[in-house]
């Protein structure tokens, strides 16, 4: 029996459905669609709320691949949108007002679509 499992890793994919309510969710906080925040491009605009969900995601738990795989970005876009995240959140206040603000956003969201 074993010999037949050898092509499976030791644990199962991991579910991505978090990471598609972080982005609709900051599509719908900061005005854009889903497909704009999976862009390449790397606008100010773009990068910060992809950035916090990329933060978000790294906080309940997901590798850092899982979350590159999902953004179409590799690992080490992660690791620099969660250092980002702790920077801009600690040299300027109004960052970290609005990843606050956000999060409180995402989790009222959340809420939202799980009683659809």
């Amino acid at each position: 029996m074993e010999t037949k499992l050898t092509q499976w890793p030791e644990e199962p994919p991991a579910s991505t459905r978090r990471l598609r309510l972080l982005a609709e969710a900051a599509s719908e906080f900061w005005g854009l669609s889903v497909p704009e925040l999976l862009e390449k491009k790397r606008t100010n605009r773009l990068v910060w709320p992809r950035s916090i969900c990329m933060w978000l995601a790294r906080d309940v738990g997901y590798t850092y691949q899982t979350i590159g795989d999902w953004w179409d970005r590799d690992h080490g876009t992660v690791w620099h949108a969660e250092q980002l995240v702790n920077d801009l959140r600690e040299a300027k206040p109004s960052y970290e007002k609005q990843f606050r603000s956000f999060v409180l956003f995402y989790k009222n969201y959340t809420h939202r679509v799980e009683k659809k």
